[in-house]
């Protein structure tokens, strides 16, 4: 029997596309299909899915923030997994979701050398990265809540926020548990374009910033 899918009313807002009544198999297949390629990236929870296309201003927030959480471990002696927009699923609570940036900080012994790993077994991603410059319809974080990713950042209008995994749901937080007592909130200085700073100056400024104050 072929599916027919639901779009939301109307189907396109922006860069995304909101369908409601869609199977896990229909979500796997849709996965596979668009396996080899960047886009749409696509969360999936309990039969609604959003494709969303990620705009040049995503991109670019995405790609700074993992470039300073990079640098941050590095100066702070951390061992770093990162595994970008890889997709975690669990089927069990018909969830799916490719996060913006993903890391392995904590944990990051525990999937060291694995180009396979399954958070049936594996533990999830420490640290998610979420960038909203958009406005989305589906709820994110109740998503990361049913994978148990522990921390998620969220960055918007210039702000950091840190967002920690509790028993009643995600609760926001002054520190984070990947980098202690350390002031990440305040990478969100470094995140923004600089019109007399190419990206390569942006980290040296930002590595020497650290080490200030580590």
């Amino acid at each position: 029997m072929t599916q027919t899918l639901t779009p939301a009313t109307p189907p396109f807002e922006g860069s995304h596309l909101v369908l409601y009544d869609v199977s896990w198999e229909m979500y796997e297949q849709l996965l596979e299909v668009f396996a080899e390629r960047s886009t749409p990236r696509m969360t999936y929870y309990k039969g609604t899915l959003e494709l969303m296309t990620p705009l040049p201003e995503h991109e670019t927030y995405s790609w700074n923030l993992a470039r300073l959480i990079t640098v941050l471990s590095e100066e702070l002696g951390l061992e770093i997994r990162g595994l970008k927009s890889t997709t975690w699923r669990s089927r069990p609570k018909a969830v799916g979701k490719e996060a913006d940036e993903c890391f392995y900080i904590q944990n990051e012994a525990a999937v060291r050398g694995k180009l396979k790993i399954n958070i049936k077994v594996d533990p999830p991603p420490d640290l998610a990265i979420e960038i909203d410059v958009t406005n989305s319809s589906m709820d994110k974080m109740a998503v990361y809540a049913e994978l148990k990713v522990p921390e998620v950042w969220r960055f918007a209008d210039g702000q950091l926020t840190i967002h920690i995994l509790t028993d009643a749901g995600y609760i926001e937080s002054e520190t984070s548990l990947a980098f202690g007592s350390f002031p990440v909130k305040e990478l969100a200085h470094f995140i923004q374009l600089d019109s007399q700073k190419g990206e390569n100056a942006r980290m040296r400024e930002f590595r020497s910033w650290v080490r200030s104050h580590s």
